[in-house]
């Protein structure tokens, strides 16, 4: 079972001026199946670059990555607005992913059982 859970989502960017015509917010999601993580970024935006926060890297608005160990991880989206030349900007959130396996045996030989006086 791997969990994953999103701390925080936290926006910066080189502030775009003030317009109603205003860039969108570079933002992404994402889903998992075990430790394989999917992400998607928001649209308008061009020149891709993730970083998975364990020294892996991708390129492109979807990307997929699996995480080899447990951690916490800071997941970084860097790309350029379509409609605004004033540079870059980013988004990151922050990934768990924690794999648990639990294996129980019960495994019980020859139980005894002693009740006042009597055995069983």
């Amino acid at each position: 079972m791997v969990v994953a859970l999103a701390v925080g989502a936290v926006l910066f960017s080189n502030a775009p001026p003030q317009t109603s015509n205003n860039v969108n917010a570079l933002s992404f999601t994402y889903t998992f199946s075990n430790n394989t993580f999917t992400f998607y970024a928001a649209e308008g935006f061009t020149n891709y670059s993730w970083d998975f926060g364990d020294s892996s890297t991708g390129a492109g608005s979807v990307v997929s990555h699996t995480y080899q160990t447990n951690g916490n991880y800071q997941v970084t989206l860097i790309a350029d607005p379509l409609n605004d030349p004033s540079g870059p900007l980013s988004a990151f959130k922050q990934v768990l992913v924690t794999t648990v396996t639990t294996l129980i045996h019960h495994y019980f030989e020859n139980l005894n059982v002693t009740m006042g006086n009597n055995a069983t």
